[in-house]
């Protein structure tokens, strides 16, 4: 699309052209949009030229590679500059997000699409400018927040009623106007959230390959819940983190002694790219460091060689995960993001392997322990989640592999699925997890980030070989490959029948390994051959054809399927539960289509409240059938036409199922994350 290859547009430049335009050619605006979407852009000298036809060209200046201001845009028809060929080109030119964007949805690749955890965007500029803000006061909203705030709650109802059929360009730009005067009135995270609905309602009629309609179901949700929070209890004293802020408070932590652990690549939704470096310090108490800028997956591909801006040191963030910092004067978040001032000094100090203390210890808690950790994490915003809250620290053995991903059992015998982080070509994620798969049997140390909507899937960011196991890692790597970055070899493994762990009197025991045997584990005096796992790794695990898997396996792709002749009983169904999934679709049946696709019958047989009912989830039947009633509950003037009402009831019906949907989702994958598991069982969330 052109969009790809127009430079970003400041928001108020948009507004202000679609404004300008009359009421009778608004309504052909989208029909503009789609209509210039192949026209060839040329470009010079910050100049970008398009010509919508054979008389009229619409020409964009860049001021710092940005169209900033409503001159820089002309046309050369004799309606400029109040013509629709200037605000179809501004409307298909994606929207800046701006360096000061208060607490953007940073989307980490380790998290699997857009739910990971990183530093948030005004982190990572508050710590390269080496700043130190105060914390915003809990205070009541100001007569102007409480309109800036109203008028968001109303662009975004709008663009929920109308759905992503409905919503084009006039409904996109009256959600960034909201945004844009929200920002103005330090209504920093509302603001961000709606930034981030409006980008992927153009993704959305664009066709973007990245787009999918559960991100923009999230996005909603977000935008709707804080804006909704902040309207009825506008005084709360949690005001301020409803809020959002310009710039993260850094605060005074002293004197740390620190060891690099690993770094991992980050790619956000607001364009922004880099990488964040993990680091923990004597206590074992984890750190991070990010390197944030405007950019797209080959600037993550690069960053991890860029100098770590703290101090004096001259390591790069890939060189820092194999050594130390001695940090003075140190400065952090909240979200213990370190930062750069200028009175932060830092030398380089020795490293220490994973195995070794203080690192050894992350390793240590049981993988429930861990587990529990990370989904009460990803529950939260990413600007609100704490350094490395969201990774898991594994030991585990490779099973097997299907293809595309890779099944290993961690030591308490829980079967993982191994998933890519990113497909991107300039990140190596896709080849180093293919060649682990090939070495069936190997163990290995695993820094990784479970996904919350698939039982038992993680996104590996960084392995390392355990005590006893002979790994030929060149020496920069410094003992474990940080899977973004480093690139390995065949060489660099075991051969299949070499790869486990060798038990010699002077290797010390593997960090947070249980003592019972693993159930998946292969003996020692029975080799396994290479592309071939124990008769426990489910079908299709050593790269079988479709036909030969479990059919479980063939109505769930994207999950390991239960292997009925397996001893060990763990595999279970997809993590989706059936009954709530009904409510998921028709939570994002509202968001494509808006109210009205929610007034037709489902037809004959039971009702997806019916079956929610019958499942025993009444919470969500009933929030379906409050939705349902909503959407059809229309008023109608004295002719008995209809008329339309605010769409509150609506809005709030809608918020309330998708909530309860993501709240539900959550906790049954983390029940089937650790079946039989005594704490999730008393919460309910019983084995399946």
């Amino acid at each position: 699309m052109t969009m790809r290859l127009l430079p970003p547009v400041a928001a108020p430049v948009l507004v202000a052209a679609v404004d300008a335009l009359p009421a009778r050619l608004r309504k052909k605006l989208d029909d503009a949009v789609a209509k210039f979407g192949d026209r060839a852009v040329t470009e010079s000298g910050g100049r970008y030229t398009v010509a919508v036809d054979g008389s009229t060209t619409v020409t964009l200046v860049t001021d710092g590679g940005v169209v900033r201001s409503p001159d820089a845009a002309s046309c050369t028809c004799l309606l400029a500059p109040n013509c629709l060929h200037r605000a179809a080109i501004l409307a298909l030119a994606p929207v800046d997000a701006g360096t000061n964007s208060a607490d953007p949805t940073a989307a980490d690749t380790g998290s699997g699409g857009s739910a990971g955890t990183a530093a948030a965007i005004p982190e990572a500029v508050g710590a390269e400018q080496g700043t130190v803000v105060p914390t915003d006061s809990a205070e009541a909203l100001t007569t102007q927040q409480i309109a800036a705030v109203t008028q968001l709650w109303r662009a975004s109802v709008a663009v929920l009623a109308a759905g992503v059929n409905g919503s084009g360009a006039v409904a996109r730009t009256a959600l960034l106007r909201a945004a844009h005067e929200a920002q103005a009135c330090r209504v920093y995270r509302p603001a961000a959230a709606a930034r981030v609905v409006a980008s992927l309602l153009q993704a959305a009629r664009t066709n973007e390959v990245h787009y999918r309609l559960a991100d923009l179901a999230d996005a909603l949700r977000e935008l709707l819940g804080v804006t909704h929070r902040l309207l009825v209890q506008p005084a709360d004293a949690a005001g301020a983190r409803l809020l959002g802020s310009a710039r993260r408070a850094y605060q005074l932590q002293g004197s740390l002694r620190l060891h690099g652990l690993c770094t991992t690549a980050v790619l956000a939704d607001t364009g922004h790219a880099g990488v964040v470096t993990y680091a923990a310090d004597r206590q074992g108490t984890l750190w991070m460091i990010a390197d944030l800028a405007p950019g797209d997956a080959r600037r993550a591909a690069t960053a991890g060689n860029a100098t770590v801006a703290l101090g004096e040191t001259a390591l790069s963030h890939r060189a820092l995960t194999r050594a130390g910092l001695v940090v003075s004067g140190a400065t952090a978040s909240d979200s213990r993001q370190l930062g750069a001032g200028k009175s932060v000094r830092a030398v380089t100090a020795s490293g220490v392997a994973w195995h070794e203390e203080p690192l050894a210890a992350l390793w240590a808690p049981p993988a429930a322990e861990q587990v529990h950790r990370a989904f009460a994490a990803l529950a939260q915003p990413v600007t609100d989640r704490v350094a490395g809250s969201d990774l898991l620290f594994l030991s585990a053995r490779v099973l097997g592999t299907d293809g595309d991903a890779v099944f290993a059992a961690s030591a308490d015998g829980t079967v993982l699925t191994l998933r890519v982080a990113s497909d991107h070509p300039a990140l190596a994620y896709r080849e180093n997890l293919r060649l682990l798969g090939q070495v069936a049997g190997l163990e290995m140390l695993l820094i990784g980030r479970p996904d919350p909507g698939r039982r038992g899937t993680v996104y590996p960011l960084a392995v390392a070989p355990p005590p006893g196991v002979g790994w030929l890692l060149p020496a920069p790597y410094g003992g474990h490959a940080d899977l973004a970055f480093d690139r390995l070899h065949r060489s660099h493994l075991p051969a299949p029948g070499e790869a486990h762990r060798q038990v010699r009197p002077d290797a010390p025991d593997q960090p947070g390994a249980a003592k019972r045997a693993c159930p998946h584990d292969v003996p020692e005096d029975q080799d396994t051959p290479s592309g071939s796992v124990s008769a426990d790794v489910p079908a299709g695990a050593a790269g079988g054809s479709p036909a030969s898997r479990p059919a479980a396996d063939k109505a769930a792709p994207n999950h390991p399927a239960a292997d009925e002749g397996a001893a060990d009983g763990h595999w279970q169904p997809g993590v989706v539960d059936p009954a709530l999934h009904l409510l998921r679709v028709q939570v994002e049946r509202a968001v494509a289509g808006g109210r009205a696709v929610l007034t037709f019958s489902a037809g004959r047989g039971p009702s997806d409240a019916s079956r929610l009912s019958r499942a025993r989830l009444d919470s969500g039947a009933a929030l379906l059938d409050l939705l349902t009633t909503a959407a059809s509950s229309r008023q109608r003037d004295a002719f008995g036409r209809l008329s339309d009402d605010d769409g509150t009831a609506f809005a709030q019906a809608w918020l309330a199922a998708a909530v309860y949907s993501d709240v539900a989702t959550r906790a049954f994958a983390e029940a089937t994350w650790l079946p039989g598991d005594p704490s999730l069982e008393a919460s309910g969330g019983q084995r399946r």
